[in-house]
């Protein structure tokens, strides 16, 4: 029979236990490190421009601006304001990143990024005769900010209704003024305007006070105080349907910071 002599289980000199919680500690460290540096590689920094319309820059985009700032807090989205025409030459000549606009920019300079749909509806002051006419078809103010006037299944009106009545149209260039043209064509009569106006907010307070029926973006009435001195209506021309777009240069590289702000305005698209 062999005998077994007892033995001590192996352990770590005080030296060895000293090393090895060294050796956690800096592969402790090592890790939060990379882990800070995969961070700092992630994070995106600089600025970006966008261009617009009054209508985008003063009700759309500043918020949409303060939402991506939020996300990334290195970075800052400034707005520029302006027509198509002069945004046009900035997006060009590098002054801002994208353009928002629902004008047709040349496709062999710009990339087009589909963003959203509007509407243009008919203010007409309250007072006019053609109102009354026009019961079963007018919209107010609440029908139209709630939605519950507005779509396919609502009634829409010729506008060879308002023929008689004296237009403001925005000054010519504008998509509005091209549109309003086409549409009074499509009914078989020449408009006649009472004022040209440069912001379609103007015209919009000026058919408030009774002095000309206008077009306006449906969506303006969430931004402007409630008023019974104006009836709306949808008028039936395809021209009243607008498409918003996004745009870019496409022969310009996109630095990292402009393509997260795309993927946020896409993931945003109304």
């Amino acid at each position: 029979m062999l005998d077994f002599l007892p033995t001590s289980p192996i352990g770590l000199t005080p030296a060895g236990k000293c090393y090895i919680e060294a050796t956690e500690q800096v592969m402790a460290v090592e890790e939060e490190l990379r882990a800070r540096l995969s961070r700092l590689s992630e994070r995106r920094e600089g600025n970006v421009t966008v261009g617009s319309a009054a209508y985008f820059c003063s009700y759309v985009l500043p918020e949409l601006a303060l939402e991506f700032q939020r996300r990334y807090p290195s970075c800052t989205v400034s707005l520029l304001e302006g027509n198509t025409g002069d945004l046009t030459q900035c997006l060009q000549s590098g002054v801002v990143d994208f353009v928002l606009d629902v004008d047709d920019l040349d496709p062999g300079l710009f990339v087009p990024h589909l963003w959203g749909e509007e509407e243009l509806i008919l203010a007409v002051p309250a007072g006019l005769a053609v109102n009354q006419r026009l019961r079963d078809s007018r919209l107010t103010f609440e029908q139209v900010r709630s939605g519950s006037g507005l779509g396919p299944d609502c009634p829409r009106v010729g506008l060879g209704a308002f023929q008689e009545e004296k237009f403001l149209l925005l000054k010519k260039g504008n998509d509005i003024y091209r549109r309003a043209l086409n549409m009074c064509r499509n009914a078989g009569f020449r408009p006649r305007v009472g004022m040209y106006m440069d912001q379609m907010l103007t015209s919009y307070h000026v058919a408030a006070n009774g002095q000309g029926i206008t077009f306006i973006r449906a969506g303006v009435l969430d931004h402007v105080k409630p008023t019974d001195r104006l009836y709306f209506y949808q008028i039936d021309d395809s021209n009243v349907v607008r498409t918003i777009y996004l745009y870019h240069r496409k022969d310009a590289p996109m630095p990292p910071i402009a393509r997260d702000f795309l993927a946020f305005m896409e993931e945003k698209r109304q």
